[in-house]
Order: structure tokens, then sequence, then C-alpha cells
């Protein structure tokens, strides 16, 4: 007889469980799933989609979404929708950088807020509200290596100061912190630069100022020493050589004018007023010949005409 209870007991259990699986699979109405399966890497920024679709035979109303930050780091992980019609999907792009975990299988989790129509009289309906959370697997496939390049190395300085704008392009897993060292003859150059450089996702700019060059033109070679730590603080040394070609101006120099000594100022003028003098001297012995000779031949007439009526007599 025992054995008989047991067995139904067993059986209702089973039953009670098969009917409320049963029951949550139909209350199920929103489905949520990756658009394509993403490969993550520890450690490492980039997008994937995600797909929310209304499974259910009614309307969807007042749909609010959350993606859990848990295993990322999210631009935007909260979305809300008017209203979704049977069988209609919308489709979300979500920035993300993984956050340092081991390699392996973990879940995304996303609950689900919704409304939805349980009984319509007429123009008149009612509606439940219900939410649910949803786990989709994803695997983490370990860390990237961060992958780091100059995106130019060589410059040309005419003079100084002089700014060299150093461009660090990272297309690999993202780099936590990282520092640099310039090697140089430190005779011939002279840099101004902090070493900290710091995070490096993608592009980070460096300025360095040139406050000496050398004193010969040419080409001349120096490397930038640069040390970079992922999120596990593993630390990695980087060596990249930067050509600089030195064309220096060359500065025209003008000679200052001379002064005038003021003996010579006064020799100057001294010679110039005895010019003029010489000058005025001979413009007024010009000017009395001329009188001298108008007043001759002034005479001269006068002495003629009175012979002439001498002679008439």
């Amino acid at each position: 007889m025992r054995k008989l209870y047991a067995i139904i007991f067993i059986s209702f259990l089973f039953f009670s469980f098969a009917l409320f699986s049963s029951a949550y699979a139909r209350n199920v109405k929103m489905k949520i799933s990756f658009e394509k399966t993403p490969s993550f890497y520890a450690g490492d920024s980039g997008e994937f989609t995600l797909v929310f679709e209304n499974t259910s035979n009614g309307t969807l109303k007042n749909i609010n979404i959350y993606v859990k930050d848990e295993y990322f780091e999210f631009a935007k992980n909260k979305f809300i929708y008017g209203e979704l019609q049977p069988g209609e999907k919308k489709t979300e792009k979500i920035q993300y950088t993984a956050r340092a975990i081991d390699p392996g299988t973990y879940s995304l989790k996303v609950t689900t807020q919704y409304s939805y129509q349980v009984y319509c009289s007429g123009v008149q309906c009612d509606y439940a509200s219900e939410g649910f959370l949803e786990e989709i697997p994803f695997k983490i496939e370990g860390a990237r290596t961060p992958i780091i390049d100059l995106r130019a190395r060589s410059f040309e300085i005419k003079e100084v100061p002089y700014t060299i704008p150093i461009f660090i392009v990272n297309r690999g897993s993202f780099v936590k912190s990282s520092s640099m060292i310039l090697e140089y003859d430190k005779s011939k150059f002279s840099f101004d630069y902090t070493e900290d450089v710091g995070p490096i996702s993608s592009l980070t700019k460096k300025d360095v100022l040139v406050t000496k060059l050398p004193d010969v033109p040419g080409d001349y070679t120096i490397y930038l020493n640069l040390e970079i730590k992922d999120i596990n603080n593993k630390s990695t040394y980087l060596k990249f050589p930067i050509k600089l070609t030195v064309k220096t101006v060359e500065v025209v120099r003008l000679d200052p004018p001379k002064e005038i000594s003021t003996n010579e100022l006064n020799n100057t003028e001294i010679k110039s007023g005895q010019e003029e003098q010489v000058s005025v001297v001979q413009k007024s012995l010009s000017t009395i010949l001329q009188e001298a000779i108008l007043v001759l031949t002034l005479f001269g007439l006068i002495a003629t005409f009175s012979l002439m009526l001498l002679s008439r007599r």
C-alpha cells in the first residue's frame, strides 16, 4: 500500500512539474537571442546585436528590457518600446567592453517586463503584466594580445621649438596603462615630454617638444621605448625607431649701420658751409660782371647817339 502511495505521490509531482513547465513556456512571450553568435575576449571591446521578438499571438505593450552588466561594460543596456505586434522583431546594436574574466562559458542575463492583453469586451480590454529573466549563453575565449604600432615614424624639423605629434595605434586588446622613454644623443637633441601615456584603446596621441637640434643638418634616429600593461597587468616592452630629418633655416644677418662720429659730422657740416659760401661768391661775381657789361653798353649807345647829332650841325 505504501508503494502505491509513493507511486501516486511521485506521479503527482511529475505531473505538477510538467504543468508548471508548460505554463512557463506559454507565458514567455518575448524571445531574446544574439543575431549572430559573437566571439568575446577578456578586455576586448566591440559590438554585438540582440534580437527581441514577440512570439505571442497578442500585442505586447510597455516593454522594458534591461541587459545586466555583470560581465561587460555597456554604452547602453536599457531599452523601452511602446508595443510590439505579434511576430514583430526589434534589433539593438550594443557596444561593450568585456571585463577581465577567465576563459569559459557564461550567461548574458536579460530581464524583460511587459503588458499583454487577457480579456476584451467591445472596446474595453484588460491587460496583465509579467516579467522574466532570460539567460543567453556565451563564451569568453581568453585575452587578446595588444597590437601596437606608430602611425608615423619620420618627421622633418627646421627650427625649434617644434612639437612632434606621436600617434600610438592599438589594433588588439585594450591596454590598461603605458609609459614611454625616448632614447637619443643628448649632446645633439633635447626633448621635453612626460613619460606617462595612459590607457590605449585604439588611438592615443602623445606630444613631444623638441628644444635643441644638432648643428649639422641631416638624418638622425631616436628610439621610443614603450611599456604597456594589459588588463591582467602583464607588461610588454616595445621599441620603435623614429627618423628625424633636420633642415636648419639659414638666417641672413644684416650689418648694423655705422655710427657717424661727432668730428665727422662737424667736418661734414663745415665743408657744406664752405661750399655754400663759394657758391654765393661765385654767384655775386657773375652778377657784377653782367651789370658792368650792361652799363658799358649803355654808355656806348649814348656816345654814338651824341656824335650823330653833332655831325648834322
